[in-house]
């Protein structure tokens, strides 16, 4: 059971949901795990977008309530609630997500507002719930993603990060971001950095940043993802498709024009794989 948390630190974006997205899509068609997302970000539909809005659990509204009338809140702010009342457990998370593949692929959504709960004061005190969640989370399914807020304050990015047993520091192929990256990796020792990846979102085959290159020059080999611009991808992922996009170009063959982003993505999820192994033996 492992944490892989995607983060930056940039103001600019870095296609971070996005790359968390396919990688974590294709993991679980290909692999055997029991995965779930989390997403931290206040406000941001991106992952709405990708795979449709949030469900609601029938039973769980029929147990918990007995005036239909009542609403029941879902994704974190819902999960965020059980935490404060002490009622929150491994199996209870699965209550409050979207199912995307049955016992494949989960979705725990962020804070989102409506008109019935106008201000951040909430989200503000489920901040405070994020670590509890994920590491509930971590005894129920073999792997959580987490989609890590930036704007969130020092501290608690800080608590996520050291409960993560992978890191996927987000970057585009741009020289100051790849410096930022240089230095987080050396500001910290080699045991605090040894679960740091680096993934390169939107990355352009044809630009001088190759792989090689930035593999060279941050000194890394194994551990870089590379996620290509990919129009079919992007489409879906503002269309809610991206669940039965991956099941449609999983087997495209080599010759066909999406077969360099699907090897991308592959790719990444074997470097993942094999991370946890890697680190697990360490243990």
């Amino acid at each position: 059971m492992s944490v892989i948390t995607f983060w930056s630190n940039s103001k600019k974006q870095t296609g971070q949901t996005m790359s968390l997205a396919a990688i974590a899509t294709s993991m679980a068609i290909e692999h055997n795990y029991k995965i779930l997302i989390i997403s931290t970000k206040y406000n941001d539909n991106s992952l709405e977008l990708c795979f449709g809005g949030t469900e609601r659990n029938k039973k769980l509204v029929k147990s918990l309530i007995s005036n239909p009338t009542v609403t029941v809140d879902s994704g974190a702010e819902g999960l965020s609630k059980m935490a404060f009342s002490g009622r929150m457990t491994p199996e209870i998370i699965q209550n409050y997500t979207k199912v995307i593949y049955k016992n494949r692929l989960e979705i725990l959504y962020g804070y989102k507002e409506v008109p019935d709960r106008p201000t951040k004061e909430e989200y503000l005190k489920l901040r405070e719930k994020y670590k509890d969640i994920i590491l509930n989370a971590n005894k129920f399914y073999d792997i959580v993603f987490v989609d890590l807020d930036k704007t969130l304050e020092n501290n608690m990015i800080r608590e996520v990060l050291s409960i993560s047993d992978i890191i996927v520091y987000n970057v585009e192929q741009k020289m100051y971001m790849i410096d930022d990256f240089v230095k987080l990796k050396n500001e910290n020792d080699k045991k605090q950095t040894r679960n740091l990846m680096l993934n390169i979102g939107r990355f352009d085959s044809f630009s001088k940043y190759t792989i090689k290159n930035i593999s060279r020059y941050v000194g890394i080999r194994r551990d870089i993802l590379a996620i290509p611009y990919n129009t079919l991808f992007f489409e879906a992922a503002s269309e809610e498709d991206v669940a039965d996009l991956f099941l449609k170009i999983r087997k495209v063959s080599d010759t066909d024009r999406n077969a360099v982003f699907v090897k991308a993505v592959e790719e990444a999820v074997q470097k993942i794989i094999y991370k946890i192994q890697e680190l697990q033996m360490m243990m």
